[in-house]
């Protein structure tokens, strides 16, 4: 394992990619592919455990987000805080936009991937937005 390494497998890095092209879409069994369960999610002081891909809805998001006039995000970067061969920490910032072009924030988490029989997925994130 390292720190800072800029080396990790990209496979970790396509799990991130797929998910936010899935949440684009809002193509709920994309989302839970790029996941892997048991899923924790922690946000607004709350740790949300999904045992099985059909727990997972993200309705409340979509309901919040419309709220926003959020139509798309765009992950803008990413940090590697920590690698090793099956299991990477992810500081990832993104952008959440709405239709004319104006940017609702940006925001940061940290997802926790791993590689689990050969396939990398989103395990663990934590988010602040």
């Amino acid at each position: 394992m390292t720190e800072a390494d800029s080396t990790a497998d990209p496979g970790a890095l396509t799990a991130v990619a797929n998910y936010i092209d899935a949440l684009n879409r809002r193509d709920l069994d994309g989302i839970r592919a790029a996941f892997h369960f048991p899923h924790a999610q922690l946000r607004a002081g709350s740790l949300i455990h999904y045992a099985t891909p059909a727990e997972l809805s993200y309705a409340g998001f979509y309901k919040r987000m419309a709220a926003e006039q959020w139509t798309r995000s765009t992950w803008d970067g990413h940090k590697v805080a920590l690698a090793g061969p099956d299991k990477v920490h992810l500081d990832v910032w993104f952008t959440r936009w709405r239709a004319d072009g104006t940017a609702i924030g940006t925001h940061h988490s940290l997802y926790i991937v791993t590689r689990i029989a050969g396939r990398w997925g989103i395990q663990v994130n934590s988010s602040y937005g």
